[in-house]
């Protein structure tokens, strides 16, 4: 805007004034002469037509006014004195003369002198008139004379002067009438003038205080000057463009729109009064050329700038070179010139404005006021051009000039603040193009300077402050340091503060404020920060109504702060309320407008974060589109265009992770080089585009597996790292990404070097970052990861721990609410992972799951990262079920990938990744419980994470060969020959999609030969063994020595040796075989296997020695699993006892033994441990075979007993008294018993099955509790053997601590295995008689077991209702009688046969008494009832026991005969009778603590799939078995299980007594009788009657009690009785009661 001009032209007044008088007094010499006459008239007429003309000549001859008065008074006396006289002479009288004279003599008078005088003269003409007319006249000629002095008091005085005149002209008259309106008028146009001149005055005020109400009132009061202006008058443009100019600024300030069109308007209409010849023309289309400027800053429509640019270039044109005026109106053209630049962005535009303002600058004097202003404006045109073109040399100058314009300026002088403010801009944008911290130190220095001078209630202060803060900003983004964004923030607060709601700039102001919030969030991560952000920047947009040209940048910056906080939070709303404001910024943007391209790069960027958040295709799609459209808008020499070409770089790398396409990541290389190839070295951004150019190259190298491109990403990389200073913010960041580099290349190549270097830079990175910065966890995060990779490669433990180190303190440094932190856990957890791999601690593998979880748990269910957080967690459970094999593991395995593939969306880019590890937990669960339905889930989810992979994505290979595992598995289960052979097409389809140097590639066809062995082994077509050698040897080609899979491909490549071998018979393949294994060392136990293979075909002894050396040393490794070691150890003594000495087979078994406790550990729960038995099978029979065989009987008892009930042994293990141990050392006993304690009740948890999440994190707690007690335990156990007297503590027991078990009677053990079958009996006198049996045998056990089981299942016994309602037992006496017979026959009678003269060594008159210890299928096998029935022959029978009755919610009918009979020999006050409802599991299981005998009379359940689960049937439920082993009774006698299939037990796990009887045993009851199958429902009274009438005698008769018998004497008399009832060949009634214990 031109400067605003006030102009009061009293010479026009003057003349308007003059004319008024004249007419006056012509009036009241006409009105004199009462008879008109047409002289006279005539005469009159002259007179008036000379005034008129003569109006011309006034404006050009000041004096000429004076003349004309004096000779209008002359005039008027000759026609007064003709009127007389008729013509005659008549001589002049002395006062007329003296009147003329002293009005000749006035005439002449200076100016100074001339007021006075006429003043005095007025007066005496006043106080000497004659008469009323007289007087009338002469203040018409003093008013008139008045206006002689040509100065402004004059108006004044002339008024005053009308005034009498109106007083004394006569009423009612014309001349009065005509006075009265000549008044009027003088007085309008004297309070005009007093208007405009208070205006002016105001107007001044304004511009140097920068008061708004000042400049109001001026609008006001123009506003009225122009209302009172007539259309005719001289002024009247004059007086519109002063209230255009008014308005402007008053638009400026409250940014209402109404006052900009009204300055246009009046704008307009001021040029439109003007010709163009008019001096102020050009000043005029000035005015109006910047007001419609101000619009189209407001409305951004082009028309206005266009039409701005045409009134200021008319300007110029009308106005010559020499006017003072000229370089205004340059400098204001030139700044049109730059507005339409900076819409269009068209470089002649730019180009025009800095020649204009070159132009005002050369027609500007050095010493003129204005030189410093046209420097300034110049300066700014010059920065301008720089941020388009890029060129040093447009900087340089405009910080040149910017600084003439500061020198030139005054310190007191108004625009000093402005000059300086426009100073430190350019050195903020040189900053940002060169990075200089002089710089940036020069711009916060010149700003701080420019607020400094600017009082506070200045109009400009927050303009000013909010600069200073933005140069704050960019020197905290150049160094990070906290305290610059702390001063950005407060400045750009104060800036908001000082500015009123209404005031134009406000929402700028906020706008900035909420920009520096952003940053400091993106430092410190503090969600206040973000908050703040969008709260200031939405204020910023509400403030601003939509036709406003900056609404779209506000809007822009909205969506950038809320994109911010969508990636702290990952709140799907943020990213899709930054996705809307973005497109609103665009939407509101016409197409040719500058800003066009950025605020479609950010939508676009916005696109991308969604994507990333949802995998939704189309995002991204969009997201390369609008990102192409910000570039195709931008030109090649514009200075964002690198970034917006970085930025659509960036969006085809995120659509190449998506689809694995390799024209994204070529096209990402192009324009990422592209935004490289358009920046200078110097530029601040250009190590920011090579970092993203190398990302680009090593996504390609990572699809490709070119060397080339990751040596291009580490070279661009490393240049990005150079061109960076250490100061530099972004120092860290770029290496980071270089250490990103080295990790990529070490994991191809391998080399020691490149992964030496990754740790070292990104220790850098680390080290540059101080700790309250928001990447410092990032870099810590990527540092552990490489420390993570080096511990991969070279095992050492120091870098694990490093890893894990680093990584929790990046989690640590991570606040909870913070986006990063779940990513962070994560990664906590997959370091803990490995360690846990490598060292085996539970509490490794437990915390990984913990961090894991706790990661899951932060991550809402609608987060990006909730679905791959819950992928990891689950591959940490099958981890976890790896090591373990718990069960649970595996189900929550399946339960959270399940869940994490239910959140991802088809189109997903990780959805295929979910399924393929969903479909490996379905496979591992598959290989534990061969449920087929398992391995067809695997199958099928595999297939449908094949299928949504299209054929080019790096990733297919991979889910094929998942796919071919899968299918090669089923094949294993069912043999169906298409599953081998989809098995092979889907692993050649993994190979061939795989390029030779991709690191996998080995991998595929390592699967693909062990498939072609598979159908080798099926079909025996050579073809398919020479296939599986061929593929093998590529890949073991194709790994590189130090390669820790080498081993593996090795072993297979010699099992395929090793097959062609067995099936050809080549020696050469054997001896490849042996050759390849040899060199994979770490696989002792297949080396082994090879030498035994050999020595098979050659029976060269030196093989035998070199299996038994490999198996040997296998077991010696006790990294490796425990079941491993276990398989190997149990190979040694079987090659031993073939093809070696039976003693050296012992030392082989012992090892066995001793590995069993750690496959069967204590830190896994019972069901598991049970689990593990199974697996172990016939080993222990085997090595007690090879110890009786050698003679050793005392080693084969001792294994024999460490062999049974081994989950027994651990929980009475737990309950062992540490009396010695406290008396000795409390501290250490009391701590193993609070152990001991916690531990057997974690070992005996209810968790089994886990279907729903929230059960499986409990379920997942306890379990690591439990293990964390477990090894706790073991060190424990450690500590107390180490001490003196406690070596043994706890360990299984030798002979001389079993031998006292037979001081009742001998103990016989029998052992069955594959080779024979063998009873050891440990006599009273601790002696050990061997008892072979040669007619019995393990085949001949397990079809006598079968045979017992069919015959029950054919009377209806294994169902307990059929058995009550069919008493049909023809078939099952008969086998049982076959059964009893043999047993006595082949195993009873040899025994009594060989013990016989023992056997009533300690009898006293009473039965003998024989304690049966079975193995095997003997477990399950009526031994106590063996007999020849039907003759004389007598049988045995064995022992059992008893508590307070109770019964289930399904009443039997002979429990109430139960009670009655109890009842009889027991006390009222003694006894607890619980029955039917009263009969729950809580009130029984209280009661067991109470009651030294208890007696079930209830229904009692054998799980066969789950025996820990086998349960006596009570009211409210199932009494449990895994529910009573967490008891312990410390004054139990006896338990009665008067209830069906109380000892039936497990036949998988015929060692481990896994029934209802021995968990009465292990909880306390030293004695207890219980059924072997069901029973009959009249019998139980009977038994119950005689078993407690031998125990206790009747209550009332003290006689009775003093023949008291053991409860297996009382059992044995009852069962006798019942035989007696049924008959002695009713087996199946009386044959199952049966005792435990002692």
């Amino acid at each position: 805007m031109s400067k605003d001009t006030f102009i009061f032209d009293w010479r026009s007044e003057v003349l308007h004034l003059d004319k008024s008088i004249q007419k006056l007094l012509f009036d009241m010499s006409e009105s004199n002469i009462l008879p008109e006459d047409p002289v006279v008239n005539l005469a009159a007429a002259e007179v008036e037509e000379t005034v008129t003309q003569s109006m011309p000549d006034y404006q050009e001859d000041e004096d000429a006014e004076l003349h004309m008065a004096i000779s209008m008074s002359l005039e008027k006396a000759d026609t007064e004195t003709t009127e007389d006289n008729m013509g005659v002479d008549m001589p002049i009288d002395k006062e007329e003369q003296a009147e003329l004279d002293q009005a000749v003599f006035l005439s002449n008078l200076p100016p100074d002198m001339f007021d006075e005088q006429l003043a005095e003269l007025h007066q005496a003409r006043v106080n000497g008139a004659n008469s009323d007319q007289d007087a009338f006249g002469d203040l018409l000629i003093s008013a008139m004379q008045l206006l002689k002095c040509g100065e402004p008091d004059a108006v004044s005085n002339i008024t005053g002067v009308l005034h009498q005149a109106v007083g004394l002209a006569p009423i009612g008259s014309d001349l009065k009438a005509s006075l009265v309106q000549r008044l009027s008028d003088i007085e309008m146009k004297t309070k005009v003038e007093e208007l405009h001149s208070s205006a002016v005055q105001l107007m001044e005020h304004f511009h140097q205080s920068g008061d708004w109400t000042a400049n109001d009132n001026v609008v006001q009061l123009m506003e009225e000057v122009v209302k009172l202006t007539p259309d005719g008058h001289t002024e009247k443009a004059r007086r519109l463009s002063d209230l255009g100019n008014a308005l402007q600024r008053r638009f400026e300030h409250l940014s209402r729109l109404g006052d900009l069109e009204n300055a246009i308007l009046v704008s307009q209409q001021a040029v439109n009064l003007t010709p163009d010849s008019h001096a102020h023309k050009a000043g005029l289309l000035n005015n109006l050329g910047c007001a419609f400027t101000r619009r189209f800053e407001h409305l951004s429509e082009l028309k206005d700038i266009e039409n701005a640019i045409l009134a200021n270039q008319q300007a110029v044109d009308l106005t010559p070179d020499g006017d003072a005026d000229k370089a205004t109106w340059l400098k204001n053209l030139g700044s049109a010139f730059q507005k339409r630049f900076e819409h269009l962005g068209e470089l002649g535009d730019i180009e025009n404005a800095i020649l204009v303002k070159q132009q005002a600058v050369d027609l500007t004097p050095d010493g003129h006021a204005d030189k410093a202003e046209m420097l300034s404006n110049l300066g700014v045109a010059l920065t301008h051009r720089f941020e388009c073109l890029g060129e040093l040399g447009d900087i340089e100058t405009a910080i040149l000039v910017n600084k003439q314009a500061v020198d030139l300026t005054p310190d007191g002088y108004a625009h000093k603040a402005t000059r300086l403010n426009n100073l430190g801009f350019a050195f903020q944008t040189r900053f940002k193009c060169l990075g200089e911290l002089g710089d940036i130190e020069n711009a916060i220095l010149v700003n701080q300077q420019a607020v400094d001078l600017t009082p506070d209630g200045h109009a400009h202060k927050a303009a000013l402050l909010t600069n200073l803060g933005n140069a704050f900003l960019r020197r905290f983004e150049h160094l990070g340091e906290l305290r610059d964004i702390k001063n950005a923030i407060l400045i750009s607060q104060q800036g908001v503060d000082l500015t009123p709601d209404g005031h134009a700039h406000k929402a700028g102001l906020l706008n900035n404020l909420g920009c520096a919030f952003t940053r400091r969030f993106e430092h410190l991560s503090e969600l206040k920060d973000i908050e703040n952000a969008i709260l200031a920047n939405q204020q910023a947009v509400d403030l601003t109504p939509d036709g406003y040209a900056d609404k779209a940048k506000w809007l822009n910056n909205l969506g950038s702060a809320f994109q911010k906080r969508f990636e702290h939070l990952g709140e799907l709303g943020d990213i899709e309320n930054a996705i809307l404001v973005s497109q609103q910024a665009v939407d509101l943007t016409p197409d040719g407008h500058a800003d066009k391209a950025a605020w479609l790069n950010n939508l676009g960027d916005a696109f991308q974060s969604r994507f990333e958040c949802l995998g939704e295709l189309g995002d991204i799609e969009n997201a390369i589109l609008v990102n192409q459209q910000a570039v195709n808008l931008t030109a090649d020499c514009h200075p964002c265009k690198a970034a917006w070409l970085n930025d659509l770089g960036n969006a085809f790398q995120r659509r190449y992770r998506c689809l694995g396409k390799l024209g994204d990541i070529e096209n990402a290389i192009l324009v990422n080089q592209q935004a490289v190839d358009l920046t200078p070295d110097g530029h601040a951004n250009k190590a920011a585009w090579l970092s993203n150019l190398g990302n680009a190259f090593q996504r390609q190298f990572e699809h490709l597996g070119k060397l080339q491109d990751i040596d291009n990403a580490i070279v661009v990389k490393q240049q990005a790292v150079d061109l960076t200073p250490d100061g530099h913010a972004d120092k860290a960041a770029w290496l980071n990404n270089l250490g990103s580099a080295f990790e990529s290349r070490f994991q191809r190549l391998g080399k020691l070097r490149d992964i030496e270097n990754a740790i070292l830079i990104t220790q850098q990175a680390v080290d540059l970052t101080p700790d309250g910065y928001a990447n410092k966890a990032t870099w810590l995060n990527n540092l552990g990861s490489a420390f993570l990779k080096r511990f991969e490669h070279l095992g050492e433990l120091g870098d694990i721990e490093k890893a894990i180190l680093v990584s929790q303190q990046a989690v640590d440094l991570t606040p909870d609410g913070y986006a990063d932190k779940a990513a962070r856990l994560n990664n906590l957890g997959g370091a803990l992972l490995r360690r846990f791999e490598r060292l085996g601690q539970p509490r490794d593998i437990e915390n990984a799951i913990l961090v894991k979880q706790q990661a899951v748990d932060l991550t809402p269910d609608g987060h990006a990262d909730k679905a791959v957080l819950l992928n990891n967690l689950g591959a940490s459970f099958q981890s976890q079920f790896e090591c373990l094999g718990e069960l649970r593991d595996i189900d929550n395995a399946i339960l959270v990938n399940q869940q994490a593939v239910d959140l991802t969306p088809d189109g997903h880019a990780g959805k295929a990744s979910w399924l393929t590890n969903l479909g490996l937990a379905f496979f591992r669960r598959f290989k534990r419980l061969g449920e087929l339905r398992d391995i067809d889930n695997a199958i099928l989810v595999s297939r449908q994470a094949v299928d949504l992979t299209p054929d080019d994505h790096a990733d297919k290979a991979a889910l094929l060969n998942n796919l071919g595992l899968a299918s090669q598995k089923r094949f294993e289960y069912l043999g169906e020959l298409r599953d081998i052979e989809n098995t092979i097409l889907v692993s050649q389809q993994a190979v061939d999609l795989t390029p030779d140097g991709h690191a996998r590639k080995a991998t595929w066809l390592h699967n693909l030969g062990i498939a072609f062995q598979f159908r080798f082994k099926h079909l025996g077509k050579l073809g398919d063994i020479e296939n599986a050698i061929l593929v093998n040897q590529q890949a073991l080609d194709l790994t590189p020595d130090g390669h820790a899979g080498k081993a593996g491909l090795l072993t297979n490549l010699g099992s395929a040796f090793q097959s062609r071998f067995q099936h050809l018979g080549k020696l050469e393949d054997i001896e490849n075989a042996i050759l390849t294994k040899r060199q994979a060392a770490g696989l002792l136990l297949n080396l082994g296997s090879a030498f035994q293979s050999r020595f098979e075909h050659l029976e060269e002894p030196r093989d035998i020695m070199e299996a038994t050396v490999a198996y040997k040393q296998a077991t010696e490794n006790t990294s490796g699993h425990p079941f491993i070691r276990y398989n190997a150890a149990c190979c040694w003594a079987i090659l031993c006892s073939e093809h070696q000495s039976p003693s050296s087979a012992l030392d082989a078994y012992t090892v066995v033994l001793e590995i069993i406790p750690q496959v069967v550990w204590f830190g896994l729960t019972v069901h598991r441990r049970y689990q593990e038995l199974r697996d172990i099978g016939m080993i222990i029979h085997t090595a007690a075979a090879t110890a009786i065989s050698v003679g050793d009987l005392t080693r084969a008892v001792e294994w024999l007993e460490e062999g049974r009930s081994i989950v027994w042994k651990q929980i009475l293990q737990l309950r062992t008294p540490l009396d010695e141990l406290c008396q000795q050392y409390p501290d250490i006993a009391n701590e193993l018993s609070r152990v001991s304690l916690a531990l057997d009740h974690a070992g005996t948890s209810s968790f089994q099955s886990i279907d729903l999440e929230i059960k499986h994190k409990s379920a997942e707690q306890e379990a690591q509790n439990h293990r964390k007690l477990a090894a706790q335990y073991e060190e424990l156990l450690q500590e107390v053997r180490e001490l003196d007297g406690f070596s043994s503590f706890l360990r299984p027991k030798k002979f001389s601590e079993l031998a006292p078990a037979a001081r009742n009677g001998p103990v016989v053990i029998i052992n069955v295995h594959e080779s024979g079958c063998d009873a050891l009996v440990v006599c009273p006198s601790s002696d050990i008689i061997h008892v072979p049996l040669p007619m019995f045998s393990y085949d001949e056990a397990v079809k006598m077991h079968s045979e017992l089981i069919s015959s029950l299942r054919a009377g209806g016994v294994r169902d307990h209702e059929t058995f009550q309602n069919l008493m049909n037992y023809e078939v099952s006496t008969f086998i049982l009688k076959e059964i009893l017979n043999k047993l006595w026959a082949f195993v009873v009678h040899p025994i009594l046969s060989a013990v016989e003269g023992i056997l009533y060594e300690n009898t006293h008159a009473s039965l003998p008494h024989i304690t049966w210890c079975a193995t095997g299928a003997f477990a399950f096998l009526p031994l106590h009832a063996a007999g020849i029935y039907g003759s004389d022959d007598p049988t045995k029978n064995l022992n059992i026991s008893d508590l307070a009755p109770g019964t289930g919610k399904e009443f039997l009918p002979s429990v109430a005969q139960e009670v009655e009979v109890i009842q009889r020999y027991t006390s009222p006050n003694h006894t607890c009778h619980l029955i039917n409802e009263l009969a729950t599991v809580g009130a029984v299981l209280d009661e067991m603590k109470k009651h030294e005998i208890i007696h079930f009379a209830c229904h009692g359940i054998q799980d066969m799939e789950n025996p820990l689960k086998s349960a006596f049937a009570l009211y409210d439920g199932r009494l449990e078995l895994n529910t009573l082993m967490r008891l312990s009774l410390k004054n139990a006698e006896l338990a009665v299980l008067s209830a069906c299939e109380t000892a039936t037990g497990d036949t998988k796990l015929p060692e481990e007594a896994v029934h209802l009887a021995a968990g009465m045993l292990a909880i306390g009851y030293p004695s207890v009788i219980a059924t072997m199958w069901s029973i009959c429902d009249p019998d139980a009274p009977l038994i119950a009657d005689k078993v407690y009438a031998n125990l206790l005698g009747h209550h009332n008769n003290s006689e009775s009690q003093k023949a008291n018998l053991t409860p297996a004497y009382a059992l044995h008399e009852a069962v006798i009785h019942l035989r007696e009832e049924v008959g002695e060949t009713n087996f199946v009634r009386w044959v199952p009661f049966i005792h435990f214990g002692v």
